[in-house]
């Protein structure tokens, strides 16, 4: 785990109530998300990758690919081991630098139930508005929400 591994984690738990399985197997021969992080309280699951990487295009497959590499594998292994019911959503945050945001999301092919977020704002809890660090942080808004900014619209993930 690097640093901007480490920064996404304390964003994504910094809320309480979410728990974080880091570099979870998903599907045997298929790159393993930075994370799996789990919403009881919501019923959500979150597949999260995270890239600092200045030319992500092998994420654009991982984001085509996700619900038969990634959705329906790990919903189906949670629901065996009966951490999750079939009534919990699933849905995917990528975490990129802030100049490969737009140019992700214009790659690939549907773009439904995917979140692409900023690094920096993540790697930057002093930015941070104080609903990050409550049971009410949605992570299907459009950015991270930053002091003096108002809320980002929400989008329900998907459920698959």
């Amino acid at each position: 785990m690097d640093r901007h591994d480490e920064a996404v984690m304390q964003l994504l738990t910094a809320n309480g109530d979410t728990f974080i399985a880091a570099q979870y197997e998903v599907a045997a021969g298929w790159m393993c998300p930075s994370f799996v992080a789990l919403r009881p309280a919501k019923r959500q699951v979150w597949v999260v990758v995270v890239s600092a990487s200045g030319y992500p295009l092998g994420l654009v497959d991982k984001i085509n690919q996700r619900v038969e590499k990634w959705y329906a594998p790990l919903l189906e292994q949670l629901q065996r081991l009966q951490v999750v019911g079939s009534d919990w959503s699933i849905g995917l945050l990528v975490f990129v630098r802030d100049d490969q945001v737009e140019w992700l999301k214009g790659r690939a092919k549907d773009m439904a139930g995917v979140h692409v977020l900023s690094l920096e704002t993540a790697s930057s809890p002093w930015v941070w508005d104080s609903v990050v660090w409550t049971e009410d942080m949605d992570f299907a808004q459009a950015e991270i929400p930053r002091k003096g900014q108002a809320a980002p619209q929400a989008v329900k993930p998907t459920t698959h």
